[in-house]
């Protein structure tokens, strides 16, 4: 079990402990986490992350990359993949799809305005 995390802060139960993401939600944060983390940064695990911050949303089969970078992150999550993306308000949204469901990662991206 992981901790839930929302706007990179943890999110608080009313008892004021941090809460817990469990089952499909903490597949999808882990898939959100996997995809936003710049391939290369995170000092544990070099290999943990993606390229999809080199994303650009102007070029030619654009969707059909975020998608392939998206599962190049998602690798090492056993039945854990992008099937599609869309453009939304605050960036880019995966449709993941999980052993146990099919929920929806929201990753930040700045996009051109079209």
């Amino acid at each position: 079990m992981d901790l839930k995390i929302e706007g990179g802060n943890f999110v608080l139960g009313p008892t004021g402990l941090p809460q817990r993401a469990e089952g499909l939600e903490e597949l999808l944060q882990c898939a959100k986490l996997r995809i936003a983390l710049r391939r290369g940064e995170f000092p544990y695990d070099r290999e943990a992350g993606s390229t999809f911050w080199l994303w650009d949303p102007g070029e030619e089969h654009a969707w059909e990359r975020a998608v392939a970078l998206a599962n190049e992150a998602l690798a090492g999550l056993a039945g854990v993949r992008a099937v599609s993306a869309r453009a939304v308000q605050a960036g880019v949204a995966f449709t993941i799809q999980t052993p146990l469901g099919e929920g929806e990662a929201t990753v930040w991206k700045a996009m051109a305005a079209s």
